[in-house]
């Protein structure tokens, strides 16, 4: 009877291969509690490229609003050097957003080293 998997532990797995990590954590955001909480976003749209990585829904559904009624068909006469723009572009906003999300994490760290106790570096190991 130990061998059997619960319903929850199969979603989880069905979770995992769906976001292509055991450890999903939002790369805008850094949010990583529920893996049904989350999307694996395509950097470009998947008709161009399949590279991307996990967005909890808020910020998938942020990013996903700003590309709606973009066309997804190719709209020059080189498609592959239009493939490798957009997917730049859209690289270039995510890492964007990561940077901006860095930023606030490390503002946050500042405050809270300035309102508490100073550590011995002894004492933390």
């Amino acid at each position: 009877m130990d061998d059997i998997i619960s319903k929850e532990e199969k979603q989880r797995e069905k979770d995992y291969r769906r976001l292509r990590t055991r450890t999903p954590v939002c790369l805008t955001c850094g949010y990583s509690g529920s893996s049904s909480s989350m999307h694996y976003s395509h950097i470009a749209p998947r008709r161009f490229h399949d590279d991307g990585g996990v967005q909890c829904l808020n910020c998938h559904g942020e990013r996903s609003a700003a590309e709606r009624g973009l066309s997804y068909e190719p709209q020059s006469e080189n498609p592959q050097m239009e493939t490798i723009g957009r997917y730049l572009l859209a690289l270039a906003e995510w890492l964007t957003r990561i940077a901006e999300t860095i930023a606030a994490f490390g503002a946050w760290l500042l405050d809270f080293a300035e309102s508490s106790p100073n550590v011995e570096p002894e004492a933390i190991a």
